[in-house]
């Protein structure tokens, strides 16, 4: 397995967008709310080893996902809940770079649309527990935790705290982990030297993006991505 195979975890750290037309352009008449669920189509842009380009489904289900044979120079993400409100103000648009792209034939139209740009990252942690990365990532987002939810954190060495916003799922009918459970990520990895805590909020917890967000993604039995508050 090389390392763009075992990166591409990091997709995760894009945003959802629904598939109103208002996401299908780099200007939105107005916000758009997103769906529960990434399921993503991830392209190497050749920059680097690590920068890609994210277009995301709304209309696909699991089964259809799983289903394309992804063409050289694309992989598909893992399929992962989105644990906040979760909103994108506006989406990328680059020359040369199709805003749409068609995958799945029995959804008419072009279903998958670009939502963010990975631009960078560093590996953190590789070994038998898994891979840990920091990305950097272009996306205009605003992720909401209600008050009385629960929120899972992860705190580096320096203090700089991320927050849990994405973890992989089998299905849109999956039951495990409970996330308001205070052992919902019981034996998911934690990268050597962080420290995690969960807690209940008493008030809403806001995390806005509006150019680069930095990510912290976690490959192990699961995926999981953590942005930074």
């Amino acid at each position: 397995m090389n390392i763009q195979e075992l990166f591409i975890s990091v997709v995760a750290v894009a945003a959802l967008c629904t598939i109103a037309s208002s996401c299908a352009n780099s200007e939105p008449s107005s916000e758009s709310t997103s769906s529960n669920f990434t399921l993503k189509m991830m392209q190497s842009t050749g920059e680097s080893q690590f920068t890609q380009l994210a277009y995301q489904c709304d209309e696909c289900s699991f089964e259809q996902l799983a289903a394309i044979d992804a063409p050289e120079g694309w992989t598909k993400s893992p399929t992962q809940v989105l644990l906040p409100e979760g909103i994108m103000r506006s989406v990328p648009s680059f020359d040369g770079v199709p805003n749409s792209i068609d995958f799945v034939d029995e959804i008419p139209g072009e279903e998958f649309r670009l939502i963010a740009k990975v631009l960078d990252a560093t590996i953190l942690q590789m070994g038998p527990k898994g891979l840990v990365v920091v990305a950097e990532v272009m996306r205009d987002t605003v992720f909401t935790y209600p008050s009385g939810g629960r929120v899972h954190e992860l705190t580096d060495p320096d203090g700089t705290v991320f927050v849990l916003f994405v973890f992989e799922v089998e299905s849109k009918d999956f039951v495990e982990p409970d996330f308001e459970a205070e052992d919902a990520l019981e034996g998911h990895p934690v990268p050597e030297g962080w420290t995690y805590t969960t807690r209940i909020l008493d008030e809403d917890l806001i995390m806005e993006v509006d150019d680069v967000a930095t990510v912290l993604s976690i490959r192990g039995d699961k995926s999981s991505a953590w942005q930074k508050r």
